[in-house]
């Protein structure tokens, strides 16, 4: 199945209890939110990465300018031939830190994709820990 939609957005969400550590007010987090639908068009799959304080918005750009020119109208089910191509556009931006965290997004999406397209759980059943 081709990719045929895909929606980006940086979400900023407040914490309970703001902390400060040395310099800085921690009164927020940033993430990076992903989905993607395939052309059959049932299943959409959502992959998520933590940006810190800021940068939500950086990494909803890396994944706008960067990779999704290399996701639409590929194959979903090709996983781990995908990563590498979106890892090689990353060549000259850099393959450390938010160009990382955007990209593990857009994995987690095609795999919980690939999940609900199948059926199956994303994570498989684990039994509480009982110590």
């Amino acid at each position: 199945m081709k990719i045929q939609a895909l929606s980006i957005d940086a979400v900023r969400l407040p914490v309970a209890r703001p902390a400060r550590i040395s310099t800085r007010l921690l009164d927020r987090r940033d993430y990076l939110l992903v989905r993607l639908r395939a052309e059959d068009g049932a299943e959409v799959g959502v992959g998520y990465a933590y940006a810190g304080t800021t940068g939500g918005s950086l990494l909803a750009d890396i994944v706008d300018q960067l990779l999704a020119p290399a996701l639409y109208d590929s194959d979903a089910d090709d996983r781990v031939g995908l990563w590498e191509r979106l890892y090689r556009e990353t060549l000259l931006s850099g393959r450390r830190g938010a160009v990382l965290r955007a990209l593990s997004a857009v994995d987690i999406a095609l795999w919980d994709l690939a999940a609900k397209r199948a059926r199956v759980p994303l994570a498989p059943f684990s039994a509480p820990f009982e110590g």
